[in-house]
């Protein structure tokens, strides 16, 4: 292990120690911690909650109509408890394969960087993770469930690198976050992007979701993100960051998001040979109608849609209202920010009563499309199969 990860994770835990109120024993909401049950208090009740230790949920397909998703509708996803951090306490440093290492107050972090708004996918690695035949292992997320498209407001992450100076040879950056465990054994929460990444324009060490501060579920006061990727990239309750000459070594690099490098059979276990999960593939899902809605014989209705993609840009996406014999073109939106989702919308004209699905698949500029049904993993990650809705057409 080099020095520098050496540093890291020797110093980490008392970085943490300076935003934190001690965990109490004996209560079912530890010290420094925000209870899911305030967590759950600012969220739609349409989302649906799919674990407790640690807490996640989302909203289905229909409950994502929107151009930004907003914060009451953005999926949960914890790897430890909800810290509750006070910020007038935190520090954020940077330090590794720096020039100079450096540590900051919150509100010095804010003034010393010129703020950046975008709008970027954020998405759980096992997004739609249901979806899979066998089973895979890991949260039950809706089909489609474990995403979200906010505005998010920050310092560029190469803004603060610049300013610390890289040295030759850095590789990776690595985001530590003050979540912790109900053990004091747990391992923390760190994960790694390559250099690359970080100094991507639209990289952020944000502040803001949606014009408002990061609420605490979503890494108030500071977090990484890193749109278009999988969200585990994103570090909540961001205090330490570090550049090393290779991906970091641990549970969250290691043994959690990775996918195998050549495919295997459904229900195979890991390989040995596996890579990081980084940017998601090419996905839609329909957002209206609503599952099971009714439609009128006659009555034109605008069926639409979000399209994304981690890295590159949505070409086009076809709607399908004959269980995929045939394809139509939808109309797409313009692109407005390179990680944001992209509306799309058909019209249809119901000229039958009964029952009518409606599948939507997107293409990319590099000729993927959305795949029927994606390829197996044993985690369950990058589900992006067709996105069918079934409604009723009355007379």
């Amino acid at each position: 292990m080099d020095g520098s990860r050496r540093q890291f994770i020797g110093t980490a835990a008392g970085l943490a120690a300076l935003a934190y109120l001690p965990r109490a024993k004996g209560q079912d909401t530890p010290a420094g911690t925000m209870s899911n049950e305030s967590v759950k208090a600012g969220k739609v009740p349409a989302m649906q909650w799919h674990s407790e230790r640690p807490l996640t949920g989302s909203v289905p397909a229909h409950e994502h109509d929107f151009d930004v998703t907003p914060s009451d509708r953005m999926f949960v996803r914890n790897n430890l408890l909800t810290p509750s951090i006070d910020p007038t306490r935190h520090r954020i440093s940077i330090k590794g394969l720096v020039e100079k290492e450096l540590e900051f107050s919150l509100e010095d972090f804010k003034a010393s960087f010129a703020p950046l708004t975008i709008q970027g996918m954020l998405e759980c690695a096992g997004s739609g993770r249901s979806n899979y035949k066998p089973a895979a292992s890991g949260t039950p997320w809706l089909g489609t469930g474990g995403m979200g498209c906010p505005v998010w407001t920050g310092a560029r992450l190469r803004d603060v690198l610049n300013i610390a100076g890289v040295k030759p040879g850095a590789l990776h950056v690595a985001g530590q976050g003050g979540d912790f465990g109900a053990l004091a054994t747990v391992a923390p929460v760190i994960r790694s992007i390559p250099l690359t990444k970080a100094m991507e324009a639209r990289t952020l060490v944000a502040w803001e979701m949606n014009g408002r501060p990061l609420p605490t579920v979503h890494g108030f006061p500071l977090r990484l993100v890193v749109p278009g990727w999988v969200g585990s990239a994103s570090t909540k309750w961001l205090h330490t960051l570090t550049v090393l000459d290779a991906p970091f070594k641990g549970t969250y690099m290691d043994s959690s998001y990775r996918m195998p490098r050549t495919p295997v059979q459904p229900g195979e276990k890991m390989p040995a040979d596996t890579v990081s999960a980084e940017a998601w593939p090419i996905k839609s899902m329909i957002t209206y109608p609503a599952p099971n809605a009714r439609l009128r014989l006659g009555e034109q209705v605008l069926v639409s849609g979000r399209a994304w993609i981690g890295e590159g840009d949505v070409s086009r996406v076809d709607v399908s209202t004959d269980n995929g014999r045939s394809w139509t073109s939808a109309r797409l939106s313009a692109r407005e920010d390179k990680y944001a989702w992209r509306k799309f919308t058909f019209p249809f004209l119901p000229d039958a009563p009964g029952p009518q699905t409606f599948i939507a698949r997107a293409w990319d500029t590099r000729g993927n499309a959305q795949p029927e049904v994606p390829a197996w993993n044993p985690l369950g990650y990058f589900w992006n199969g067709w996105h069918k809705v079934e409604v009723v057409v009355g007379a």
